[in-house]
């Protein structure tokens, strides 16, 4: 059953890195389609209650040249690290689900949208995922000019002494005004406005093991893990106060 597992995961891989398109990260908003946005519905996903983290790959089939039999070794390794990290986040996902950081996020999220003038909001709508038979069925049923669309995802890093949290924001046209001025048909394949901002907190003093960090985290109630969250949540904020004032020249386009 392992090596089965094993094989079809270094397909799947394969496949989907074979599929892959490269998409733009950032995209400003053209004046000209400022101009004519009227109406914007938004849709904000729901945050995942379970911290998830990246898992440093073992990069044996690079260093080896390759072949099956390496190519399995690495997916072991990796199946390893992948239940390490499991077994130490036990104590911080006991945390982050008494946690209502998704309850702070939306309601900042939701407050700032509606007091930025261009976008127009008229509804804010949840949603538990966004993928892209959700983008178009949302799409298929919109009456605004544009849909745009929200996701946070927070995670930490292999070494789980450095905590991320990053935002997605998306706006997409809908109205056959806005399709017809950028040329699609397909507005999923067009957004006219994007963005990613991401931010971190470090521990200032983490240990050489993951389950020592993992502890930290989640001690005297996960106080910590709260406090970092509110930082990120803030310095988020803070740009994303920027970015939406100046939505014609976002940097590192």
């Amino acid at each position: 059953m392992t090596l089965f597992k094993n094989i079809t995961l270094i397909s799947f891989c394969t496949i989907v890195l074979a599929g892959c398109a490269t998409q733009k990260n950032i995209v400003s908003l053209p004046d000209k389609i400022q101009r004519e946005i009227g109406s914007t519905d938004v849709y904000l996903e729901e945050c995942a209650k379970k911290m998830k983290a990246d898992i440093e790959s073992s990069n044996l089939s690079t260093y080896s040249g390759g072949g099956l039999l390496v190519a399995l070794v690495d997916c072991a390794v990796m199946t390893h690290r992948e239940n390490c990290a499991d077994e130490a986040l036990v104590d911080i996902q006991k945390e982050i689900q008494g946690f209502n950081f998704q309850e702070k996020f939306q309601d900042r999220l939701t407050q700032k949208l509606k007091n930025t003038n261009w976008l127009h909001v008229q509804r804010v709508n949840h949603i538990t995922g966004i993928n892209d038979e959700a983008h178009q069925e949302i799409f298929k049923k919109a009456n605004t000019d544009c849909i745009l669309t929200s996701k946070f995802i927070y995670k930490l890093n292999p070494q789980f002494n450095v905590l991320t949290g990053t935002l997605f924001l998306t706006l997409y046209p809908t109205s056959n005004k806005l399709k017809k001025i950028v040329n699609t048909e397909n507005p999923l394949e067009t957004p006219i406005f994007k963005l990613h901002i991401a931010a971190t907190e470090k521990l200032a003093q983490p240990g050489e093991e993951i389950q020592e960090n993992a502890k930290v985290w989640a001690q005297n109630n996960g106080s910590k893990l709260k406090q970092a969250l509110e930082n990120i949540l803030n310095q988020v904020f803070v740009r994303l106060e920027t970015m939406l004032r100046t939505p014609n020249h976002l940097p590192g386009e």
